[in-house]
């Protein structure tokens, strides 16, 4: 193997890893952060259509299948009240808001043990500290994979470019 093909392999490794991220990954979640905190700063009273939804009303006006509200119950994220007389689930203004935010979440790549945190802090104190925890974590994540690209980028560079590769370039 060659001197430079480690800068290869480092510049290939990491763009292969995260081609999702460019500029608009944090546009991205800048837009979802202020989503997030609009959904969490609403009063649970105006955020369902009707009170009482039921499991599959609730997937239609999210866009999502009922299966994903079921994982998402079973993973205790939500929790519906039980009709006394059918038994199917039914979701309260509080419920449909959670049900936004989790799906919001969700769709911005959060594992569901962040999201119970955050649940549990807005359900606690009605504060969306955790929220705003959970997305300055997420930005200095996607600064830390966007550093990890330019370096990789820098390695394929000084690889494609036949530069011998610096002293940094071995510790990758």
């Amino acid at each position: 193997m060659s001197s430079r093909a480690p800068c290869l392999v480092t510049g290939l490794r990491v763009g292969a890893q995260h081609p999702h991220l460019t500029g608009g990954a944090r546009l991205s979640l800048q837009a979802a952060g202020e989503a997030l905190e609009a959904v969490a700063e609403q009063t649970p009273d105006t955020s369902a259509p009707r009170p009482g939804m039921r499991i599959g009303e609730l997937a239609a006006h999210l866009g999502v299948r009922t299966s994903a509200l079921r994982v998402r119950e079973s993973s205790g994220l939500l929790t519906p009240k039980r009709d006394p007389g059918t038994g199917y689930r039914t979701f309260g203004p509080a419920g449909v808001r959670d049900a936004r935010m989790i799906n919001m979440l969700r769709q911005g790549r959060y594992p569901l043990t962040q999201i119970q945190v955050i649940l549990d802090g807005l359900r606690r104190t009605g504060s969306s500290d955790a929220l705003r925890a959970a997305i300055a974590q997420r930005q200095a994540e996607l600064t830390q994979r966007a550093t990890a690209m330019l370096e990789g980028s820098s390695h394929l560079h000084r690889y494609v470019a036949g530069e011998e590769p610096s002293s940094a370039a071995g510790r990758s």
